[in-house]
């Protein structure tokens, strides 16, 4: 385990689920979240237990791609030299009006903040 290779691991995790390649049935997930962020609305995903903030707003289709990339975190993280065991909590946080970023705390009480993405 690296701790140090925590921050690249979610950087790259970030980006991933916001680039182009999260496409379900035809649709750019990243498309359906920019919509919401610019209904003024913020947006939270525990990657953990795959909760989605506000709930009002997820899509079957949202829901589907957090279902798939929480599916593949774990192999993510250990491709990169991250043990999910040592992360107690993981998040994104898509703020309206501010930069997106993700968001975790290690078992040793540090935390990590680091944003991602600026195509949208």
């Amino acid at each position: 385990m690296k701790y140090k290779n925590i921050y690249s691991s979610l950087h790259n995790f970030g980006d991933s689920f916001f680039s182009l390649m999260n496409y379900f049935d035809g649709v750019y997930i990243s498309d359906q979240l920019t919509d919401i962020r610019l209904k003024g609305i913020d947006i939270e995903i525990d990657w953990l237990t795959k909760e989605f903030k506000p709930p009002q707003e997820l899509t079957p289709l949202i829901k589907k791609s957090i279902d798939y990339y929480h599916s593949k975190l774990k192999n993510h993280l250990i491709s990169q030299n991250v043990e999910l065991e040592c992360l107690s909590e993981i998040k994104m946080f898509i703020p309206s009006r501010s930069r997106k970023y993700m968001w975790a705390k290690d078992d040793r009480g540090k935390e990590y903040k680091i944003h991602f993405s600026e195509m949208h």
